[in-house]
């Protein structure tokens, strides 16, 4: 015999799903973390001096050096 509340029946809630600005938000989030591994890949060559022994050289602004 049932006690408390097994006695009662009711519905057990139904979830709707993950909202659709949830998704799209994830979407986005995708897509920046992608873009941004591109862009880190496709630049990785520019900005550098190679060998090490020549960054001394590099002039970083102001009058160059003699």
């Amino acid at each position: 015999m049932a006690h408390g509340y097994e006695e009662e029946s009711y519905d057990i809630p139904q979830s709707r799903g993950i909202p659709p600005v949830v998704r799209f938000l994830f979407a986005v989030g995708l897509v920046l973390i992608f873009f941004m591994g591109w862009v880190s890949v496709h630049w990785a060559h520019e900005f550098h001096v190679w060998p090490a022994a020549d960054t001394t050289k590099v002039e970083l602004g102001g009058t160059p050096a003699p």
